[in-house]
């Protein structure tokens, strides 16, 4: 980690990217640069790496391996539920997108149909973009502090 003093800054990034071999699911490259707060765990471990890495004003394009992204696709991961379990169970065929609530936390996350039969669905849990590898290119405009100040010292 080339730059530590970027931990608990605000980062200033343009991006675009997504999955190795397929179309570009994120493109932040007009307006307004997204702001990242370093070290807050906002983004994959691999993008907040290269992050760290790089110099105020830099562009780079990184390929992030799935272990640093979102995770190996874990089987556990895929739960079978009677289709009356799911308000909209009986309307639901593999490739349905539902949006699911922790019962503990109250996250809401989206999950993927993936398998169906007459009476049940198999749900996935893990994230859409578990087991792939991303490839981004990503442009540091700036990171401040608290206070606003760039530290480029510009």
């Amino acid at each position: 980690m080339k730059h530590r003093e970027y931990s608990g800054k605000t980062a200033h990034v343009r991006y675009r990217g997504g999955p190795v071999g397929e179309p570009v699911l994120e493109d932040c490259t007009a307006g307004e640069p997204e702001r990242i707060v370093m070290g807050a765990g906002e983004v994959p471990r691999g993008i907040e790496e290269a992050l760290y890495d790089m110099e105020i004003g830099e562009q780079r394009d990184v390929v992030v391996p799935c272990a640093k992204a979102y995770g190996d696709h874990d089987p556990e991961g895929v739960v079978r539920y009677p289709r009356s379990f799911l308000a909209e169970g009986a309307t639901l065929h593999v490739g349905d997108f539902v949006t699911w609530e922790h019962p503990v936390s109250h996250q809401v996350v989206p999950v993927k149909v993936v398998a169906e039969t007459e009476d049940a669905l198999a749900v996935d849990f893990n994230h859409l973009l578990a087991g792939k590898d991303l490839a981004y290119w990503l442009e540091l405009v700036d990171v401040v502090d608290a206070e606003g100040r760039s530290l480029s010292g510009k």
